[in-house]
């Protein structure tokens, strides 16, 4: 029997009258049974597909519709709220927590799903990816959080997109200049999200938060990630309409199409791409591993296919140390997500994969994050592709030294497709949104507390503090950081700022700088090697020998 779709059966996702539930359902059967017909009602554009190569966005696509489903904040205590109000988010940090697995804070509203989430260079979260009611579209509305104006309302700026261009399921990346640079997204006709590309460039500028369009990519592009460059151009690779080549966007704000590194064969989805030790890009991108040099024209060269199931657009992956890739979750299976992890390895040439422990918690659409102590957060996910089955409340942290997994903090709400994770300067840790679609529209978000926060009694710990450092680095530089607690750190740790969505990080690294002790001060030695440290604003942390971190210092490392 032939299914029909109809049309009065769903609605609310998209801002038309067929929903992204439908269209997703007709998309995926189709794509796996060849008796499947569309009925007249179903001939918009299909949802995101990865050129073919990665059914895993379509299954997440394939759900209910959440539009009833509205999730916001709870009632936050009016002490927590006046603390936040006087000193920060920061001055939240519970009087007490767990020592071993950290602690969530309240459910907080969000103003919109923070599908999208990016640091800025001052601290404070550019997020994105739907309107206020939690409905997809990036059109209309973007956020803007500060942290140090507390948790409230009064803390949000939600401000209008006058650029009529839709950034929903963009790349977006933090620039060295400090502006965020978008590339494509969405095609919003008549009020109807339309699920095709766009080739805008869009810029917003934390100067005066404002979000104007800056130009065009040579492809359009709707799921494509952006990589920066050790020279302080960007990679762009994927997406709808930009699948055949990637693209360099080059200092001077000029695109290069890389017509001799071709990419219609690979998913387009979200590519896991870094920067390796040649400044070349190394990707995964569902099971193939591929090597990119974006000079000239660009090649691309085959590095063999990942060995095990944690692959695909709802895994996560996260550069820990230099060339060490941490992957997690994932797999094409919808109905069973995996709970393998892999160590990747692209220091030694050929990228060399190890299996790792595996988690106790099965995870599609689960966030890797990256922690000042070097460990590696992940959150949320589920076992079934975004659908309310086994869903992953409960946090893990990966810890490279032993080579082991522990259970963290247990959140309050899922976190599924749509959902995205932030590293803070004061070394706690955002997780917001999921929805649209999904089991519900989450409008809200929870911090993390990490375990570093607290002594061994579960009591607030005291933090080291740095009271200076420069604002700009260059490469194999010394600074001088001063900290009157000097004598007793043990570790300096420098984290990229992050720019976040679709379960990857696009441009989070971490490094562990070398350094000397003398009173009142550090002396910190940045590496010589430019493919380390590309260009862009970082958070360095000191942290004391019991391993408690203080609040970052925010500097930019100079493109060369």
């Amino acid at each position: 029997m032939k299914p029909t779709l109809h049309r009065s059966r769903r609605h609310g996702l998209a801002l038309g009258t067929l929903t992204i539930g439908v269209l997703a359902i007709a998309a995926y059967a189709a794509s796996n049974d060849p008796s499947f017909e569309l009925s007249p009602t179903s001939d918009k554009p299909p949802p995101f597909d990865a050129n073919g190569h990665d059914n895993s966005f379509l299954a997440a696509v394939q759900v209910p519709p959440d539009v009833n489903k509205v999730v916001r904040g709870e009632a936050l205590p009016p002490r927590l709220l006046d603390l936040a109000r006087k000193g920060g988010a920061s001055s939240a940090v519970p009087d007490t927590g767990d020592p071993v697995k950290g602690t969530f804070s309240p459910v907080l509203d969000w103003p919109l799903i923070g599908i999208h989430a990016v640091l800025t260079p001052e601290g404070r979260v550019l997020s994105y990816g739907s309107d206020a009611n939690g409905t997809q579209t990036g059109l209309f509305v973007y956020d803007v959080w500060d942290p140090e104006l507390g948790l409230d309302a009064a803390s949000h700026q939600l401000l209008p997109n006058t650029t009529n261009v839709d950034i929903f399921c963009s790349a977006q990346l933090l620039l060295p200049s400090g502006d965020v640079e978008i590339y494509g997204g969405d095609v919003t006709v008549s009020g109807r999200s339309t699920n095709a590309p766009n080739a805008d460039v869009t810029l917003y500028r934390p100067i005066d938060d404002s979000l104007t369009r800056a130009g065009t990519m040579n492809r359009e592009r709707w799921y494509a990630t952006a990589t920066t460059l050790p020279n302080g151009e960007v990679y762009i690779q994927g997406g709808t309409g930009g699948a055949d080549y990637p693209e360099v966007r080059g200092t001077d704000g000029r695109f290069r199409l890389l017509t001799g590194a071709p990419t219609g064969n690979l998913a387009s989805g979200y590519p896991r791409n870094f920067v390796n030790k040649d400044g070349k890009i190394f990707g995964i991108a569902n099971k193939a591993m591929y090597e990119v040099d974006p000079n000239g024209a660009g090649t691309i060269t085959a590095r063999g296919s990942f060995p095990t199931d944690n692959i695909g657009g709802t895994s996560s992956a996260v550069m820990f140390a230099p060339d060490r890739i941490l992957q997690v979750g994932g797999g094409i299976d919808r109905m069973a997500a995996s709970r393998n992890a892999s160590l990747i390895d692209i220091g030694t040439g050929l990228p060399k994969v190890t299996a790792l422990p595996p988690m106790q918690y099965a995870r599609h659409w689960g966030n890797a994050t990256v922690m000042p102590d070097g460990r590696v957060f992940v959150s949320g996910g589920s076992a079934v592709n975004n659908v309310d089955d086994h869903v992953a409340y409960t946090s893990e942290i990966y810890d490279p030294r032993n080579n082991t997994w522990t259970l963290g903090a247990t959140a309050k709400q899922m976190r599924l497709y749509h959902s995205t994770s932030l590293l803070l300067p004061d070394a706690t840790i955002l997780t917001m949104g999921g929805g649209a679609p999904g089991p519900q529209r989450n409008l809200n978000a929870e911090i993390y507390y990490p375990p570093y926060l607290f002594d061994a009694q579960g009591r607030r710990a005291q933090r080291p503090t740095i009271l200076s450092a420069p604002m700009t680095v260059s490469v194999g530089q010394q600074i001088v950081v001063g900290t009157p607690q000097a004598r007793s750190i043990g570790r300096v740790a420098l984290i990229k700022a992050g720019s976040v969505t679709h379960s990857f990080d696009m441009d989070q690294r971490f490094l562990e700088l070398p350094f000397s002790v003398f009173p009142g001060t550090l002396k910190v030695n940045f590496p010589a090697q430019a493919y380390q440290t590309p260009p862009g604003f970082y958070l360095l942390f000191v942290i004391d020998k019991k391993g408690v971190p203080s609040k970052a210092a925010m500097l930019r490392i100079n493109p060369q």
